[in-house]
């Protein structure tokens, strides 16, 4: 009859009733235990840390869609023609050379990214600063929020894979000298058991 593997795993977490475990099997149930408390300590401390990085990058969507404004920009000159097909599957862009009007009435000229085979006259949309230089575009809320979470489920995917590989260093190396010993052990009495 086998045993559950939830029976298995608290055997094996805490061996201290079996008076058959030896010092490496009590290390390798510590590292254990060990591991798993700091797992679950990290969860809080990945959430703390993923709030905090959602509440710096809120601030910076604030001052990002305060500061930035969508603009259409007019091609002046056509855009270089696609040679060939692109690898990548994706839309690639090519600076060309395009207007665009200022929040003051103005208007300003700059090479803007476009799409390959793209006519003089075209309208491209972009992003400008207050001052009306081309920007990137604002940061949006569910970019942060998204940016905050994937950083916390890192750090806790750190934490609790190191947890995991020192359990692994522990429960290897309690092997090897087990097997050691064992060798050991077989070398001394193998002369007694096979006569020779």
């Amino acid at each position: 009859m086998t045993a559950k593997p939830m029976s298995r795993l608290v055997h094996q977490a805490f061996p201290y009733r079996n008076k058959l475990a030896t010092a490496g099997d009590r290390i390798e149930s510590m590292v254990l235990v060990l591991g798993v408390a700091v797992a679950l300590l990290a969860v809080p401390a990945a959430a703390a840390t993923g709030s905090e990085i959602f509440a710096a990058k809120r601030e910076r969507v604030a001052v990002e869609q305060g500061s930035r404004t969508r603009a259409e920009a007019v091609l002046v000159e056509d855009a270089p023609l696609t040679i060939g097909s692109t690898e990548r599957g994706g839309v690639e862009t090519t600076p060309v050379l395009a207007t665009w009007r200022l929040p003051d009435g103005g208007a300003r000229q700059a090479p803007v990214p476009a799409h390959y085979d793209a006519k003089a006259g075209a309208t491209v949309p972009i992003w400008i600063d207050r001052s009306g230089n081309l920007t990137e575009p604002p940061i949006t809320s569910a970019g942060a929020a998204i940016d905050a979470i994937v950083l916390a489920l890192l750090l806790w995917s750190a934490a609790a894979g190191s947890m995991a590989l020192l359990y692994l260093a522990a429960r290897f190396t309690h092997k090897r000298f087990r097997s050691r010993q064992w060798a050991d052990e077989w070398k001394r009495i193998a002369p007694e058991w096979t006569g020779r």
